[in-house]
């Protein structure tokens, strides 16, 4: 009689031939043995018109995106600077206001403001208090981070002069020193 379990590794056996024996059997996690093919499919487009349609609704809508939030984020720039220039347009030495604002999904509005002084006949730290401010209570879409920059003849003051962590001030910094925005008094952190 033989032995039912012979004695690893078997004489005269290509041990290779087990592994290649082993990773059929084994199959990776997205992948089905054939008796359950039948049961679990995985989704598949076949018709090349489908496909080409998919292709094109993807870039009119990359270009869709490219094109039209750039203009609503113009707008609102345009706005915050008209409101920052009447408001701050008494400040003596005032030469530029700059205002960018970036988007992103997830994430607060980030304001970044750039004040450009010709001569500095005011307190920076109270043009920064007062910046910081306008623009955290007249934010069209609220919660917004802040960033205030003012430059001056050859010096540069930000929002960390103001004790924030850093040159942007967070939501929960402004409310924490502001109060809730004016566009939103419900807002709370």
């Amino acid at each position: 009689m033989s032995d039912p379990h012979p004695p690893w590794p078997n004489p005269g056996a290509n041990p290779w031939r087990n592994v290649w024996k082993n990773m059929r059997e084994r199959l990776p996690v997205n992948k089905y043995p054939p008796a359950n093919r039948s049961r679990r499919k995985m989704p598949r487009i076949d018709n090349p018109l489908i496909v080409g349609g998919l292709g094109v609704a993807a870039i009119g809508a990359g270009a869709a995106m490219k094109y039209l939030k750039p203009m609503a984020t113009a707008r609102q720039d345009e706005a915050m600077e008209t409101m920052l220039s009447d408001k701050l347009g008494r400040v003596p030495g005032l030469d530029k206001i700059v205002v960018d604002t970036k988007q992103s999904f997830g994430k607060p509005l980030l304001v970044r403001t750039h004040l450009s002084l010709v001569e500095m006949p005011v307190s920076p730290t109270d043009l920064l208090e007062r910046t910081a401010r306008y623009v955290w209570d007249n934010a069209t879409k609220s919660p917004v981070a802040v960033s205030v920059t003012i430059t001056g003849p050859g010096e540069q003051w930000t929002l960390a002069d103001l004790d924030f962590e850093d040159e942007v001030a967070r939501p929960h910094e402004l409310f924490e020193r502001f109060g809730a925005p004016a566009s939103d008094p419900n807002w709370k952190p």
